[in-house]
């Protein structure tokens, strides 16, 4: 008798329900993700301790690993196998990086077996939603500290509202937008767009941020021509798109590698990307790929941090991987997200699909594509995306 013939027999004798599984999923993901999104707010300077969320994180940890063990399905043993595998390899990746956040939303995604993907967007929408809400209002009225900046030589003033950055902001509007488009499997009425571009207007007013806007306006646009798009993303197929992506990725990374400040096209594209090509080639120069993982210190211009005088960075989501988790961890991401975008496309998910390509083109730049609070997409792995299926 194997484990898993065990464990399907204990769970039948003590007649537990399958209920039982889905809330120790939904209390695991709440304490994450709230935990996760306050450690983005100027809130993470009134924790009790620094380990104080990752205290938090344990116990999501926990409650997701015991749903996990009792109530996900699994086809055999081998399968079971290759799951605590990848998490071992995440989990080495994680501690040399002494960054934790791949693991536990490995946990999360795998615990997420079944449920509805529709209630975790839901779910997701609400937290940022109500989190957003007492953050500014925290800012507003002293309860927090409450950030501004400007960029070198523009007087415009950048407003943080309570998060650690201006653009950590407009990122948080860009996700918490674009899942809202996908839970409306991009049909939006008018009332709707134009309460999208008034919001898109306004996160630029405060945050001046260019890449997020951008995306924010083509998420709208997408509504718009939403039929087009399915009919180009059924004529390119599934695997072009993954290879045009795959290409994407590495062409930033590549072009990160051979960047000279000496040249004036690396200038111009460094300056256009804010820098992002000079401190990612840094991060080459001073500590290069390494196979599982290293400690990369970091400081930037949020409040967590020190100023402008010692400023290094790693923005894009896939160097940062690279980087800081390791070449092991960073194939690993690429195989999931080449995986997902075969699952959505085979399944006819276009609205996830799109989303997919949106959140790929956004982690070129930013850092947030492993990050639970911004980014849920990951989930759609063993969720219940019957939702999705086109009509």
């Amino acid at each position: 008798m194997d484990i898993l013939t065990m464990r399907n027999k204990w769970v039948k004798q003590f007649k537990i329900p399958d209920v039982v599984g889905e809330w120790l999923f939904w209390i695991a993901f709440a304490i994450l993700l709230t935990t996760h999104f306050s450690q983005g707010t100027m809130f993470i300077m009134d924790y009790p301790s620094e380990s104080f969320p990752y205290h938090l994180f344990m116990v999501a940890g926990a409650v997701a690993v015991i749903k996990i063990l009792i109530f996900n399905e699994f086809k055999d043993w081998k399968e079971l196998v290759l799951y605590i595998t990848v998490g071992l390899l995440i989990l080495v990746g994680c501690q040399l990086a002494n960054d934790w956040n791949v693991f536990y939303y490995y946990l999360i995604i795998l615990a997420s077996q079944k449920i509805k993907f529709e209630k975790v967007l839901r779910f997701f929408m609400i937290v940022l939603i109500l989190g957003l809400l007492v953050t500014i209002v925290s800012a507003k009225f002293g309860a927090i500290m409450e950030l501004t900046n400007s960029r070198t030589g523009d007087p415009r003033i950048r407003y943080a509202l309570g998060m650690v950055y201006p653009t950590d902001l407009a990122a948080r509007a860009f996700y918490l937008q674009l899942f809202y488009v996908v839970y409306r499997k991009f049909k939006l009425s008018l009332p709707e767009l134009i309460a999208g571009a008034s919001f898109t207007f306004l996160i630029f007013s405060f945050t001046d941020t260019r890449v997020d806007v951008v995306l924010m306006t083509l998420t709208l646009i997408f509504t718009l021509i939403y039929k087009k798009l399915v009919c180009l993303l059924e004529f390119v197929g599934n695997r072009y798109i993954s290879i045009i992506a795959v290409l994407g990725i590495l062409g930033m990374i590549i072009l990160t590698y051979v960047y000279r400040s000496s040249s004036l096209i690396f200038k111009m594209l460094n300056k256009l990307l804010s820098g992002r090509l000079e401190f990612g080639h840094q991060a080459f120069v001073r500590y290069n790929v390494t196979l599982f993982g290293q400690f990369v210190p970091q400081n930037g211009n949020g409040g967590i941090h020190h100023g402008f005088f010692d400023y290094f960075y790693i923005d894009c989501s896939f160097l940062r991987i690279l980087m800081m988790n390791g070449f092991v961890t960073f194939i690993i991401i690429m195989i999931a997200l080449i995986y997902l975008s075969k699952k959505f496309m085979d399944t006819k998910y276009y609205s996830l699909e799109l989303a997919l390509i949106l959140i790929v083109a956004s982690s070129l730049i930013d850092q947030h594509l492993i990050e639970i609070s911004f980014n849920i997409l990951f989930l759609a792995t063993f969720t219940n995306l019957e939702y999705f299926q086109r009509n």
